[in-house]
C-alpha cells in the first residue's frame, strides 16, 4: 500500500497528437544539445510523424548534437536507422516512455496502462491519453544530463545491436527447411533476404551480359519497390570504353522502374577478376549469383541462377571494400570525362589567354 504524505497527484494529460506537438515545440527550441531516451512505442509514435524528421534534418543542419538511447529489436530496427541518419544513438534494455532534456529543460511523456475498475475490469479509452511532466528547474536539469551520460555510456552502440538483429534474420531465413522441394529453389530465399532489408543494397555488375540477365529477373523490380521504405539501392556496372550506346540503354531501362536507380547507378572500365552479380544487403550478407544459360525446371520463363549466400563478417566486409573503392574510381572516371568534354567544347573556340591588371587609387583619393 502507497504512503499518504499528503502530496497532491498531478495528472497532466493529453492526447497522443497533442504530446507529439508539443514534443516538436520543445525540440524545435533546443539551440546546442538534446538528449532523449525512448522506448519501443515512442519511436514509433514520434518516426511515423514526418514533421519530426524534418525537425531532426533542420537540428542537423544547426549543428545542434542530438543523442538517442532507444531499445532497438527487429520490429524497430528500420525506424532506428532512419533517426541515424541525423542523431548518434545507441541500444539500451528496459526503458518505458520518452524522456528527453536540452539546455533548457527536462520532459517525460508515458502511456499509462489501462486502469482497472472495481470489479477488476479494465478500462478501455475511447483514445490513449499520454501523461507529460516538464520541468525547467535547471537544477533539476543538470541531474538528469548527469544521469544521462552514465546511460549513454553502459548502452550498445546501435549499429551493433542493428548487425546483431539483421544476423539473426538471415539465419532463420537461410536456415529454412523446405516443406517440400519447390520450397527448396534458392530464387525464393534471394527475394526474401532482399525484401528483409532496411537500409541499403550494393549490386557489383561485372559485365552487361549480366545485367541483362539480372533486369530480366524480377529481383531488380522488387529491388525498386523496396526504395519507398527509406532503402537505398547503389549500382555498380562494368562497361568497355566506347559503349555509350549500351550504357544510355542501361540508364533507360533503369529510370523506368525508378529514377533513384538511375541517379544511384556507376559505370567502371576496370576489369575486375569475377564473373558472378554480388549483392550486399546491409552490410550484413553478401549473395552471389551465377546466371547459366539453363531454364528452370518450374518456369519456362525464367533463368536459373546459381545462387550461394555468407553472413561471415570478413567475406561481407571484404566485398564491401572492393565496392567502395570501385565506386570512387567509378566517380573518378566519370569526373574525367566531364572535364575533358569541357575542355573539348572550349577548345573549339580558338581562345587566347589574357591578363588583366588594375591600379587601386583608394589612398590617392584619401590625400585630395
Amino acid at each position: 500500500m502507497p504512503v499518504d504524505y499528503g502530496i497532491k497527484e498531478v495528472n497532466v494529460n493529453h492526447t497522443l497528437d497533442e504530446a507529439i506537438n508539443l514534443i516538436f515545440k520543445i525540440f524545435s527550441n533546443t539551440e546546442r544539445h538534446l538528449e532523449i531516451i525512448i522506448d519501443h512505442d515512442w519511436l514509433c509514435h514520434l518516426v511515423e510523424k514526418s514533421s519530426i524528421l524534418t525537425l531532426f534534418r533542420k537540428l542537423k543542419l544547426r549543428s545542434i548534437d542530438i543523442k538517442i538511447v532507444v531499445e532497438i529489436n527487429k520490429k524497430n530496427a528500420n525506424y532506428s536507422k532512419r533517426l541515424m541518419k541525423f542523431s548518434d544513438i545507441r541500444h539500451s534494455d528496459g526503458l518505458e516512455g520518452c524522456s528527453f532534456r536540452n539546455e533548457q529543460s527536462y520532459c517525460f511523456c508515458h502511456i499509462p496502462e489501462n486502469e482497472m475498475s472495481d470489479q477488476g475490469q479494465k478500462i478501455e479509452p475511447l483514445e490513449k491519453l499520454a501523461q507529460l511532466f516538464y520541468i525547467d528547474n535547471m537544477h533539476f536539469v543538470n541531474q538528469q544530463d548527469f544521469l544521462f551520460k552514465h546511460l549513454w555510456d553502459d548502452s550498445v552502440p546501435a549499429r551493433e545491436k542493428i548487425t546483431e538483429i539483421e544476423k539473426g534474420v538471415m539465419e532463420v531465413i537461410l536456415n529454412h527447411e523446405p516443406k517440400s522441394e519447390i520450397d527448396i529453389n534458392s530464387n525464393e530465399v534471394l527475394f526474401r533476404i532482399v525484401e528483409s532489408c532496411v537500409d541499403q543494397i550494393l549490386i557489383l555488375i561485372p559485365s552487361t551480359p549480366l545485367f541483362w540477365d539480372f533486369y530480366n529477373s524480377r529481383l531488380l523490380v522488387s529491388i525498386s519497390r523496396m526504395l519507398v521504405k527509406d532503402v537505398t539501392a547503389k549500382i555498380l556496372i562494368h562497361l568497355e570504353d566506347g559503349q555509350i550506346a549500351i550504357k544510355d540503354e542501361i540508364r533507360y531501362k533503369l529510370k523506368e522502374l525508378s529514377q533513384d536507380l538511375d541517379i544511384n547507378t556507376n559505370f567502371f572500365s576496370k576489369k575486375i577478376p569475377q564473373s558472378h552479380l554480388s549483392i550486399i544487403i546491409d552490410n550484413v550478407v553478401l549473395v552471389e549469383i551465377d546466371y547459366k544459360n539453363e531454364k528452370s525446371i518450374l518456369s519456362k520463363n525464367e533463368l536459373n541462377p546459381i545462387v550461394s549466400f555468407s553472413i561471415n563478417d570478413t567475406r561481407v566486409s571484404s566485398s564491401t571494400s572492393v565496392f567502395d573503392i570501385l565506386w570512387i574510381q567509378s566517380d573518378f572516371e566519370r569526373q574525367k570525362k566531364i572535364k575533358q568534354t569541357y575542355f573539348d567544347i572550349f577548345k573549339g573556340f580558338n581562345m587566347k589567354s589574357e591578363k588583366y591588371s588594375r591600379d587601386w587609387n583608394f589612398e590617392k583619393k584619401s590625400n585630395k
